[in-house]
């Protein structure tokens, strides 16, 4: 076996095994109500004061693009980059120890380490991306019901209820009955922190509106949001477009042309010895 294949099977096996023993262990210890990631309170507290102080908003708004997995926040999603990149890092030297290899491979451990370090983060950005793009889609289909449901003379909650029951994710997030008959207001602000995208705080800034416009007023304004969260998926999809495209430059483009000159080498170096043995 080619020693980059083997490692490169070393580093992503051990990656998924500990990810798997660390999700395992993580509910275990939840359940018993130990400290956060097997690490000590006082420990664990002043992590959190370490890694909040550091790009808190763009991870705030990630991970509520992402409905914050399993629960956790930016301390235990960093925490988990460093573990992944450690446990990498650390089964790379174990192995080259144990293998008495005679070249250290700096090099492979620097790069395997530096990719399972992001690959929890760019998971998680995936993740976002996957879950705002259903939750757009949910949004355009509860308007059209919503709009619907409220011309015909049905109550506010009753025609929430019934415009999300045929969407994917936004049902999940619908408040209770006893959220809404408590505060309609904080049962439609915690509706919105639970969506976590823009277009979600676009429909309930539309939605705490309702009951007081006249069924005009509503068709017009309902239409007008549809109109908002189409062009915002637009927008997404073109941004999507093009960033393909740059990706297609940067990766298709260069690889074409270092085949097209390993393919032409040859036939350079046959034009080279021609011109060697006539022109000396």
């Amino acid at each position: 076996m080619p020693l980059v294949a083997l490692y490169l099977y070393l580093g992503v096996g051990s990656l998924f095994v500990f990810v798997a023993a660390f999700a395992v262990g993580k509910y275990v210890a939840s359940r018993e109500k130990r400290p956060k990631l097997f690490v000590s309170s006082v420990w664990w507290s002043k992590w959190e004061r370490a890694v909040r102080e550091e790009d808190a908003d763009n991870w705030g708004k990630l991970l509520a693009r992402a409905g914050r997995p399993f629960g956790w926040g930016k301390p235990e999603w960093v925490f988990l980059q460093v573990v992944c990149g450690s446990t990498v890092c650390f089964v790379i030297l174990i192995w080259a120890w144990l293998m008495r290899v005679e070249s250290f491979p700096v090099l492979s451990m620097c790069v395997a380490a530096a990719g399972s370090y992001l690959l929890p983060y760019f998971c998680l950005k995936m993740y976002a991306g996957y879950r705002e793009e259903i939750l757009s889609t949910d949004v355009a289909r509860f308007i059209n019901r919503f709009i619907t449901l409220l011309e015909n003379q049905v109550p506010v909650y009753s025609a929430m209820v019934k415009a999300a029951r045929p969407t994917r994710k936004l049902k999940e997030y619908i408040p209770s009955l006893s959220e809404w008959n408590k505060d309609p207001e904080e049962a439609l602000e915690s509706f919105k922190r639970k969506l976590g995208i823009d277009d979600g705080v676009l429909l309930v800034s539309s939605m705490r509106t309702v009951e007081q416009l006249s069924a005009e007023q509503l068709s017009l304004t309902m239409q007008r949001l549809e109109w908002a969260v189409d062009n915002r998926r637009m927008f997404r999809h073109r941004k999507k477009i093009k960033s393909l495209g740059i990706a297609y430059s940067v990766i298709v483009y260069p690889a074409f042309y270092i085949g097209l000159l390993v393919a032409m080498f040859p036939w350079y170096k046959l034009l080279t010895e021609i011109l060697d043995k006539y022109l000396t």
